[in-house]
């Protein structure tokens, strides 16, 4: 879960400054669906409405019905946001789109540096002698991550390079970050170790990729 200030502050759409193809998350309140749909952020016309992308299932254009009050979520780098609207009516020319009416006010959370959230994705490390060993990564921060391991590998203190791949807005990337062993421990039951590593000289195009990973999945999209 994120890792958030106590206080939440309300403020007006425009103050987001959102961009033209942002993430937000869309989850219908008028028939008590629990599933967010991922759609991008279109634009405004302030003061009237908001426009987002169509969501798809299935490869179908869903079926939004005019009048349905639906929770919108996002992150814009600063604020974890969430807001009530309703639909004014979804369009299917020029392309795919929905018209929200503008809210009246925006929840915001500002997140703090070191958001940290669970995963389950396959990862390989490289120790310094070469050797590769297949691990989990159990969670995900920009600083580091703590992995499920069937051995101990390497050292406290030793660098490697961990390999994973990550959905980058709907495109597979593959990432290979240097990494410090900060902490080893034997697991409870017995079946491996529990590795704490910390990221070193993250380069720039990969600390963009992490950072929309952690807070797509902290937004509740699947890791």
């Amino acid at each position: 879960m994120p890792d958030t200030n106590d206080q939440s502050v309300r403020m007006e759409l425009d103050a987001l400054k959102l961009y033209p193809g942002t993430a937000m998350y869309i989850q219908s309140q008028s028939d008590g669906s629990h599933t967010r749909h991922k759609v991008q952020f279109i634009g405004t016309i302030k003061g009237k409405s908001l426009l987002v992308t169509l969501p798809f299932e299935n490869g179908k254009g869903m079926w939004i019905q005019a009048g349905h009050t639906f929770v919108v979520r996002g992150f814009n780098g600063i604020y974890a946001y969430a807001l009530s609207t309703q639909v004014i009516r979804a369009r299917a020319h020029p392309f795919p789109y929905i018209h929200f009416s503008w809210p009246r006010a925006v929840d915001c959370q500002m997140v703090r540096k070191s958001l940290r959230v669970e995963t389950s994705l396959p990862a390989r490390v490289t120790l310094a002698d070469n050797s590769t060993v297949n691990v989990t990564l159990l969670d995900l921060s920009a600083p580091g991550s703590m992995l499920n391991t069937p051995t101990a590998i390497g050292a406290v203190g030793e660098h490697a390079r961990i390999a994973f791949a990550v959905d980058f807005e709907g495109n597979t990337s593959n990432l290979n970050i240097p990494v410090i062993i900060r902490n080893i421990h034997p697991k409870e039951d017995g079946s491996g170790f529990h590795i704490g590593v910390g990221f070193e000289s993250v380069a720039q195009n990969d600390a963009l990729i992490l950072h929309y990973v952690i807070n797509t999945i902290a937004l509740g999209a699947n890791p």
